[in-house]
C-alpha cells in the first residue's frame, strides 16, 4: 500500500497533466527520526542534488506535514524497537533513504515506469500510537500558467495538517531543515481556507515559520491582502506583513505594517478609503429649493459631487472594522474633523461600509430645532445606538427648551425649561416621543410601512401628512394611507391617487403655534370641545407636461398645469369636497431659481374638525425661490398667501451655508414659528489612522493563520 500523500498527489498529476509521458517524475519519501527527546530528520536531496545540505530542481511541489508533537507513548514504543529490532541490513536503528545519483536521472523516452516508486506502509493509528508522520517531495516538469499545479493548488488538493508549496524552483536544506520555493510560489496550509502567493516562500520546519517575500498576496475568506513581505508562525497563528494593502467589502486599507494573532489583525499608521462617499444627512429636506434638487442627485451619485479638493478631512486615532457585520461595521474613536490646521474633535462614529453604498451614524450628534414641533428652540446632545445586526437606530436627547407657547394661546414664548426626545428608526418604522416643560406639551408619532404603497401613520399632538392640505395637527390620530403614482397617462407628467381611512380626535387649541397661525382658523383657537370620529378620504393630484419650455435646466423657463381634488366623509355625517387648478411657472437663471403657482379652489361642505379645515382660500398664491450667492452661501424664501382673506398661511426664509461637501441647512417658518436646522455632509477622502483593528467574528475575529 503506497503512502497516502504520494498516492493522492500522483493520482492528481496523472489526472490533470497530459504531458506526463514526457515528464520527469521523482517521488522520495522522508522519515522523521526521533533521537532522545529531540527530533532529527533523515533527508533526501532532489534530482539536481549539489550537496547534502541543499537540493534544487525544476518546477515542483512540496507537500509537508506540520512538525509533529512528541508523544511519550510513541517514544517508548520506538525505544523498544531500537533495542530488539533489526533493519533490512541486519543492523539496529533506522537507516536514511539515500537519494539517487543526479547523473542517473534523464528524461524518459517512453512511458514512465512507476514500479520503482515504492513507499513505506503508513502507520496504522489504531494499532500503534506514534507521533511521526511521513512527508513526500514530488518534482515534475515546469508547468504552464494555465494548466500547471500552481493554478490547481487549493484547499481541496491539500491534506489537512500539511503545508503544500508549488513554485518554479524548489530547494531543501537538510542542515537547516528548510524548504524554499522561488518563482511564482504558492502555499496552502491544509485545514485553512487561505492561500499565499509570493515571489519566494521559505518554510522552516524547525521553527514552524513561513517567510514570504516579494509581491505577496494573501487570499483568505474572500478577503485579498497584498504586501511586501509576510512572516507567519504556524503553531501560534501569529503573523506580520509589511506595507499591507487589504480590500474588505470594497473598502481599501493601506498601512505601514499589519500584525495578526488569535485575537485579531491590527494595522498601524495607514489610511482607510471608502468604496463610495458617505452622505450624512439630518433634517436635510428643509432648505433652499435648489439645494433639495441637488441633494436628490447627490444621494443617487455621490461620486459625481465630490469636489476635487475636499474642504475638510477626517482623521482617527483608532478604528475597528467588524467585517462580519452587514450594518454598523466601522467604529471610529478619537476622530477629528480637520479644516486645514484647525481640528474639531468628533465623538465616536459608527458607519456602515458596503460595496453598494455607505451610511454613517454619529453615536453623539448635536440636536437643534423645534424638537418634533414641541415649540420654541430646543438644543442639546443626541445619543444614537445601533440596533443588533444594524437593523435600526435608537436615539435619545436631553435638551434645553427656550420659548414655546402654551396651548391656550395666552402665555409662553419666552420661558426657559427642560425638554427631551427619544426615537427609533428602522427600514420600516419611524417612531418618536418628545416633551417640553415651558409649554407642558408632549408630542409623539409612529409611521410604519406595511407595503410599498401602504403605510400606517399615527401621532399625539403631531403634525401628520394630509396630502393636498399639507401637514395638519390633531390631538390624536391614526390612519392607513395608500398612495399610488402613475406616469402612463397621456399629456400628464404624473397622476397620484391617495386613499386614507382613520380615526381622529381634535383639539382646537393646537393651532396656537403663533398668533398669525391662529388667525387662519377664525377664532376656533379658543374652543375647548374635542370632537372625535372616523374620516374616509380620497385625493387625486396631477401635473401636465410642460405647456411651453424655453432653454435648458441652467437657463430656461417652463410652465405646466397642476391640479387636485379631495372628497372626505366623516362618521359624524359631514362631508366636504375640494378642487384646485392652476398654472405653475418655473424659472432657472443660473444662480437664480423661482417656482410660482396660482390656485383657483372650490370648497363644498364642512368638517367637524378644526385641524383639517381648508385655510388656503378660494384663491391662493405660492412662491418659492433662492439665489446662489457663491459656493458657500445660498439664500431662499417662500410664501403661501390666501388672496381671499389676505393672510399668509406660510412664510419661510432658508439658507444653505458652507462648502459644497459640508452644508448647514437653516429654515424658519414665521407663521408657525417653527425652526429647523439640518446638515448635508459629503465625504469620500481616505481617513488616516494610527491603528485599525480588523475583526472577522463577534468574539475576537477569525484572523489567525494566513
Amino acid at each position: 500500500m503506497a503512502s497516502q500523500f504520494l498516492d493522492i498527489r500522483m493520482l492528481n498529476i496523472f489526472r490533470n497533466n497530459s504531458f506526463i509521458s514526457r515528464a520527469v517524475l521523482t517521488a522520495l519519501t522522508f522519515q522523521l527520526v526521533l533521537s532522545g527527546t529531540a527530533p532529527a530528520l533523515a533527508a533526501a536531496s532532489s534530482v539536481d542534488s549539489k550537496s547534502d545540505s541543499s537540493a534544487g530542481g525544476g518546477s515542483g511541489t512540496l507537500l509537508l506535514p506540520l512538525t509533529p508533537k512528541i508523544d511519550a507513548a510513541g517514544l517508548a514504543q520506538e525505544d523498544e524497537t531500537e533495542e530488539s529490532g533489526e533493519d533490512d541490513d541486519g543492523k539496529n536503528g533506522v537507516v536514511p533513504i539515500q537519494p539517487p545519483d543526479a547523473d542517473t536521472e534523464s528524461e524518459p523516452t517512453g512511458p514512465v515506469d512507476l514500479s520503482k516508486f515504492k513507499a513505506q506502509e503508513p502507520y496504522n493509528d489504531e494499532g500503534i500510537v506514534d507521533p511521526r508522520k511521513s512527508f513526500s517531495l514530488e518534482v515534475d516538469e515546469e508547468d504552464d500558467d494555465e494548466g500547471g499545479l500552481a493554478s490547481q493548488i487549493s484547499e481541496d488538493t491539500t491534506l489537512k495538517g500539511t503545508i503544500q508549496i508549488v513554485a518554479d524552483d524548489t530547494e531543501y536544506d537538510s542542515e537547516k531543515n528548510t524548504f524554499l520555493g522561488t518563482g511564482n510560489a504558492v502555499c496552502v496550509i491544509g485545514g485553512q481556507n487561505s492561500r499565499l502567493e509570493a515571489d519566494m516562500i521559505l518554510y522552516d520546519q524547525n521553527e514552524e515559520t513561513i517567510d514570504a517575500r516579494g509581491h505577496v498576496t494573501i487570499l483568505r475568506e474572500g478577503q485579498v491582502t497584498t504586501g511586501k513581505s509576510f512572516k507567519f508562525k504556524v503553531n501560534s497563528d501569529e503573523y506580520l506583513i509589511t506595507k499591507p494593502d487589504t480590500e474588505v467589502n470594497g473598502a481599501n486599507i493601506v498601512a505601514r505594517a499589519g500584525k495578526g494573532a488569535n485575537g485579531g489583525l491590527a494595522f498601524k499608521d495607514g489610511t482607510l478609503e471608502f468604496p463610495t462617499p458617505f452622505v450624512f444627512q439630518k433634517s436635510q429636506l428643509f432648505g433652499p429649493v435648489s439645494h433639495l434638487t441637488t441633494l436628490a442627485k447627490k444621494k443617487a451619485h455621490p461620486d459625481a459631487y465630490m469636489p476635487a479638493k475636499p474642504s475638510y478631512k477626517f482623521t482617527a486615532r483608532r478604528m475597528v472594522y467588524e467585517k462580519y457585520k452587514d450594518q454598523g461595521n466601522l467604529t471610529i474613536f478619537g476622530g477629528k474633523m480637520m479644516f486645514g490646521k484647525f481640528g474639531v474633535p468628533i465623538p465616536k462614529l459608527n458607519a456602515t461600509i458596503t460595496k453598494d453604498g455607505n451610511d454613517m451614524i454619529m453615536p453623539i450628534a448635536p440636536a437643534l430645532g423645534s424638537n418634533m414641533q414641541v415649540g420654541g428652540i430646543n438644543l442639546g446632545p443626541q445619543f444614537n445606538t445601533l440596533l443588533p445586526n444594524g437593523k435600526g437606530v435608537v436615539s435619545w436627547s436631553p435638551m434645553l427648551q427656550i420659548g414655546g407657547r402654551t396651548l391656550d394661546g395666552q402665555g409662553g414664548g419666552s420661558g426657559i425649561g427642560l425638554a427631551g426626545q427619544a426615537s427609533i428608526t428602522t427600514k420600516k418604522l419611524r417612531a418618536g416621543i418628545a416633551a417640553g416643560s415651558v409649554n407642558n406639551i408632549m408630542v409623539a408619532n409612529l409611521n410604519y410601512r406595511i407595503a410599498p404603497t401602504l403605510r400606517l401613520q399615527s401621532g399625539i399632538n403631531n403634525f401628520m401628512d394630509d396630502g393636498l392640505f399639507g401637514f395638519r395637527r390633531a390631538r390624536l390620530g391614526a390612519e392607513l394611507v395608500d398612495t399610488r403614482i402613475t406616469t402612463k397617462i397621456p399629456f400628464l407628467s404624473f397622476a397620484a391617487a391617495r386613499s386614507s381611512a382613520g380615526w381622529f380626535q381634535d383639539n382646537p387649541q393646537l393651532v396656537n403655534l403663533s398668533p398669525d397661525f391662529a388667525q387662519l382658523f377664525e377664532g376656533n383657537q379658543y374652543r375647548t370641545v374635542m370632537n372625535s370620529g372616523f374620516r374616509l378620504q380620497e385625493q387625486i393630484t396631477f401635473s401636465t407636461h410642460p405647456i411651453f419650455a424655453v432653454g435648458n435646466d441652467k437657463y430656461g423657463i417652463r410652465s405646466f398645469i397642476f391640479g387636485g381634488a379631495a372628497l372626505r366623509g366623516y362618521s359624524s355625517g359631514d362631508t366636504s369636497m375640494i378642487g384646485q387648478l392652476g398654472p405653475v411657472l418655473s424659472v432657472n437663471l443660473n444662480r437664480f431659481n423661482l417656482q410660482a403657482n396660482y390656485n383657483q379652489s372650490a370648497v363644498q361642505g364642512n368638517s367637524p374638525f378644526v385641524f383639517d379645515q381648508f385655510i388656503q382660500g378660494q384663491r391662493s398664491l405660492n412662491m418659492m425661490g433662492d439665489v446662489k450667492v457663491n459656493k458657500y452661501l445660498t439664500l431662499g424664501a417662500g410664501m403661501g398667501y390666501n388672496l381671499t382673506n389676505k393672510m399668509f398661511f406660510s412664510r419661510t426664509i432658508t439658507a444653505a451655508v458652507g462648502p459644497e461637501d459640508f452644508k448647514v441647512l437653516l429654515t424658519r417658518d414665521m407663521v408657525t414659528g417653527i425652526n429647523r436646522v439640518g446638515f448635508d455632509i459629503l465625504y469620500g477622502a481616505p481617513v488616516p489612522f494610527k491603528s485599525l483593528s480588523l475583526k472577522g467574528n463577534p468574539d475576537h475575529g477569525q484572523l489567525g493563520g494566513i
